[in-house]
């Protein structure tokens, strides 16, 4: 029980340090501010780390034969280390429902940015509306303007 509390309690450690660490993403990408390579090397930090706990407790899981941590503290006495076990895996759940939360958060913002960049590219393409953005454009005796001419 002492290794499923160890591995837990760093689970949980991880767990709620990388919704922090997305908060900070948030709030950088929100302000358009160019310090984002700093907060991505601290979540593939952590990243790292919880994929070798995660490794560890696929072992002992294998170990104790149990298909997850909620499986075999229930086989268990109850004492008070079941307690703490099973607050952990709260703990942790908790913390994994809210980094789901903000990765979808993360997602819009990266698509809202996909979509600017993508409007800003067309209008110095000038290229021809289309439904995103209203009436397509009327075709004319005027030649289309090629963007990278050689005669520029």
């Amino acid at each position: 029980m002492d290794e499923t509390i160890k591995i837990l309690r760093e689970q949980a450690v991880l767990c709620a340090h990388l919704p922090e660490l997305c908060d900070e993403l948030i709030k950088i990408m929100q302000s358009n501010s160019p310090d984002v390579q700093e907060i991505i090397s601290k979540i593939e930090s952590t990243v790292r780390d919880l994929s070798r706990n995660e490794r560890r407790a696929q072992d002992f899981l294998k170990r104790v034969k149990a298909s997850s941590f909620a499986e075999f503290i229930a086989a268990q006495d109850k004492n008070i280390q079941r307690d703490v076990a099973e607050k952990l895996l709260r703990k942790t759940a908790d913390a994994q429902l809210r980094l789901q939360n903000q990765v979808a958060e993360l997602k819009l913002l990266l698509q809202r940015g996909k979509q600017y960049v993508e409007f800003n590219l067309n209008i110095l393409g000038r290229v021809s509306a289309s439904g995103t953005y209203g009436a397509a454009a009327q075709t004319g005796s005027r030649q289309p303007r090629r963007m990278f001419e050689a005669n520029a």
